[in-house]
């Protein structure tokens, strides 16, 4: 379901709707190029990039792949940081603990390219340095956890 807004260019759809047509590009052999909402990805990809995907294969995944899938009834779109007892782990960059654990079946697509809203150049995401740097990240939260921490008792005392 779609509705308009005051702008006469700009249409609201659903989530559901949108995933849909984004699958159905991907199951015709396209890529596609979506914008990111949110802060889960940050400080790498941020709220308004956007990045371009294409359609899962089912081929081994490279550990620190950024990914689209469905979590339950909600599109993620996270880094892949790990597998245990078959299943997926997936994980935001900007997220200090949470993780989704998800099967093969639902992946939908690795991106490849993030173009950042405040630049004109892309950003190779697939290739081992970026992913390395997003793991490292990631490995990391326990580190920026007490970070966090420290800072909220500092500034109250």
């Amino acid at each position: 379901m779609s509705q308009k807004t005051n702008d006469s260019k700009t249409r609201v759809i659903s989530n559901e709707d949108y995933f849909a047509e984004v699958q159905r590009i991907l199951r015709e052999g396209k890529e596609v190029r979506i914008r990111v909402k949110g802060n889960s990805m940050r400080p790498f990809i941020q709220d308004g990039d956007t990045v371009l995907l294409r359609a899962y294969s089912g081929t081994p995944l490279p550990l620190g792949s950024n990914i689209l899938a469905k979590d339950k009834d909600k599109f993620v779109f996270h880094r892949f940081v790990g597998k245990k007892n078959g299943q997926y782990i997936l994980a935001g960059d900007g997220n200090l603990v949470l993780r989704e654990y998800i099967e093969a079946t639902d992946i939908i697509a690795i991106a490849y390219l993030h173009y950042p809203k405040n630049n004109e150049l892309s950003i190779a995401i697939h290739r081992p340095w970026a992913r390395f740097r997003g793991l490292g990240w990631y490995y990391m939260r326990l580190f920026r956890r007490l970070v966090i921490k420290f800072k909220s008792f500092t500034q109250k005392n």
